[in-house]
């Protein structure tokens, strides 16, 4: 065990009362870090503190205060908030929120270069970041990946450490700009000759962290510190593409061209940049092998296990009425055993599915992962459904379906009567029991070929889900997880990618309502459902698009009614995706210090107006497709 240094005590005996001391977090060349509570207001903070060795020194003194007073005028859901400045005996120091999770840095050297997806993710929120502090005349010259933070369960990037920031209303001599300050790696050329520097400069020195995030590599390697100075001064950067084959072309574009040596070159701003990062809203990741591998794993023995349960079914049908009726036979003790054995291959069946999962969780997925997994099986499930579901039944269907229920009924009465004995063969003949057995075998293959449906679609719905969607997306799925070694953020590779842009919004946003205080859950009583809704209103219209692009090369339609159909269902995905987005940041901004809940109602009302819009342009273009598209050949004629 580690025993606590002098400094460590005495800060703690300095600030006794208001904060209580746990570790150290971290240090640098100006100051220390320690992760402590506060005692008033009962949650954990970071405590930055200047050494007193350092304290004593006028400049030293002033550029830790310059840090503190800068980030204290920043309010951002993506940067780290600070709550305090003071000092305590021989210490400077000041508090900030403590972000439970890593560093980029930590990141890339534990696990490796970054999935695209989350990449775009990660350099699409610091980038709003950057462009807030922008806006407010500071440039942070020190962007690297030690200085983002990873929040553990949301992910959330949030840029800390502006230490030798410029600008703004508390500028001062201890961040000159004529001197070369920051870290020489993540240097802009301009910001290594010395020169005046501004926004594009962070701009920079963020496409070299895309650069490190995507490949593994920094652009600019040397021997010794001034040769590494003299290339980022006047080499031009190398492709990202060269040393990560297989990266996507829009990040890689957007990659290239902050690292453009002329800053008229790169983004003129961090929401330029972010722009250029957003996701393209019609586009639906697919599945990665892993999880597509465990959604398609069947159970080998489940066949027999089903055989095993229908058996003993009977039985317990059986023994059950002959118990109600009186049969000495039978009694409640028989019925409960059967019962037992009936439902006993639950038992390797649910066990077939933890060690399922398990594999799951140790190649690094989380329980969020395979949720979402299985959203996107239902939701392919149901689309593919919508797709060859009939709109207008056929005569012809109805009356199968008619006949096979009266068949199926005539045998379950027929079967009845022979356990009960009020019937027997010796009484009537052999046709007695074929009749009904044959008729309802015949109808049931017909109905079966012409996938006439008996079951109410949300029985079905019920027994598609199957055990292992009700089990991973209920409380007893959650104790198991973490019994099984789920980690809380995915670490393995591709993980989240798969996710379309409402379902990893509609998660976000799900976890930041989870997180907030019972007081604020109890008055967005009404933001779980209305997130829900949205994705569900994103997914309609994303299947509207995909459907329309099935349709366009068979000329199923008009072109200009298809052409129609798909700028609407567009717009209605990027409406609902966008509102979701506004809900994210919000919830991020509570969770961040504000205490407004108004900007949430208000979108929560906006978002129940979308939503019967949304049903109303609906209705609208079905009316109008049954008007103008042409019948297919299977529906021309109907009864």
């Amino acid at each position: 065990m580690t025993h606590p240094s002098g400094d460590f005590l005495e800060l703690q005996a300095a600030l006794a009362g208001e904060y209580s001391l746990q570790r150290e977090l971290g240090r640098g060349g100006m100051g220390i870090v320690y992760l402590a509570r506060d005692v008033q207001l009962d949650r954990d903070v970071a405590i930055k503190v200047l050494p007193p060795s350092l304290a004593s020194i006028p400049a030293s003194r002033e550029r830790f205060l310059h840090e503190a007073r800068t980030a204290a005028g920043l309010s951002h859901p993506h940067i780290v908030p600070i709550h305090r400045v003071g000092e305590a005996g021989r210490f400077v120091f000041f508090v900030m929120s403590y972000v439970e999770g890593e560093t980029l840095g930590e990141r890339l050297r534990t696990r490796g270069p970054l999935a695209p997806a989350e990449a775009m993710r990660v350099l699409r929120e610091v980038a709003w970041a950057l462009a807030y502090a922008h806006g407010r005349g500071i440039v942070h010259r020190d962007v690297k990946p030690d200085n983002i933070l990873l929040e553990a369960g949301t992910g959330r990037a949030l840029v800390t450490d502006f230490g030798i920031a410029h600008g703004g209303a508390n500028e001062g001599a201890a961040t000159d700009s004529g001197k070369i300050m920051g870290t020489v790696n993540f240097m802009s050329p301009e910001q290594a000759a010395g020169d005046p520097v501004d926004g594009r400069s962070d701009i920079y020195a963020l496409g070299v962290v895309g650069y490190l995030a995507v490949s593994g590599r920094l652009p600019f390697e040397a021997a010794n510190l001034p040769a590494l100075l003299d290339r980022h001064a006047i080499a031009a950067s190398p492709s990202v593409s060269a040393a990560a084959p297989g990266l996507p072309p829009a990040l890689a574009a957007v990659i290239d061209r902050c690292l453009d040596r002329d800053p008229d070159g790169r983004f003129p701003d961090g929401e330029a940049m972010a722009a250029a990062l957003a996701p393209t809203s019609d586009a639906r990741p697919a599945l990665p092998p892993t999880l597509r591998a465990w959604l398609g794993a069947r159970n080998p023995l489940l066949v027999p296990y089903m055989g095993w349960s229908a058996g003993f079914a009977a039985l317990t049908v059986g023994n059950t009425v002959a118990w109600l009726t009186g049969n000495p036979g039978a009694g409640p003790h028989d019925v409960a055993l059967l019962l037992a054995v009936t439902s006993s291959p639950l038992v390797p069946i649910v066990g077939f599915h933890l060690n399922q999962a398990r594999r799951q969780f140790r190649a690094g997925h989380t329980l969020a992962d395979l949720r979402s997994a299985l959203a996107v099986e239902r939701r392919e499930r149901a689309e593919t459904e919508a797709v060859a579901r009939e709109d207008d039944e056929l005569l012809a269907h109805r009356v199968l379906r008619l006949a096979t229920i009266g068949s199926a009924t005539w045998l379950a009465v027929t079967f009845g009567l022979i356990v009960q004995g009020t019937i027997h063969e010796n009484q009537v003949g052999i046709g007695w029991f074929l009749a009904p057995l044959l008729s309802t075998m015949v109808l049931g293959a017909a109905s079966n070929a012409l996938d006439v449906q008996f079951i109410p679609d949300r029985l079905r719905q019920w027994w598609q889900t199957g055990i292992r969607d009700r089990l991973w997306n209920s409380r007893a799925g959650e104790w198991l997880a973490r019994r099984l070694g789920a980690p809380e953020r995915s670490r393995a590779v591709g993980a989240g990618v798969f996710r379309a842009t409402e379902a990893a919004l509609g998660v976000a946003a799900s976890e930041l309502f989870a997180a907030l205080p019972e007081a604020y859950r109890q008055q967005l009583s009404d933001l779980p459902a209305t997130v829900a809704a949205l994705e569900a209103r994103a997914a309609e219209a994303r299947a509207e698009i995909e459907l329309v692009a099935a349709l366009a090369p068979s000329g199923s339609g008009s072109a200009d009614v298809l052409a129609a159909r798909r700028s609407a269902a567009a717009a209605r995905l990027a409406e609902s995706v966008a509102a979701l987005e506004g809900i994210r940041l919000d919830l991020l901004r509570l969770h961040a210090g504000a205490g407004d809940l108004a900007p949430l109602t208000t979108l929560i009302d906006a978002a129940r107006v979308l939503g019967e819009h949304a049903s109303r342009l609906a209705d609208a273009e079905r009316e109008v497709d049954a008007a103008l598209l042409p019948p297919a050949p299977d529906r021309a004629i109907r009864p």
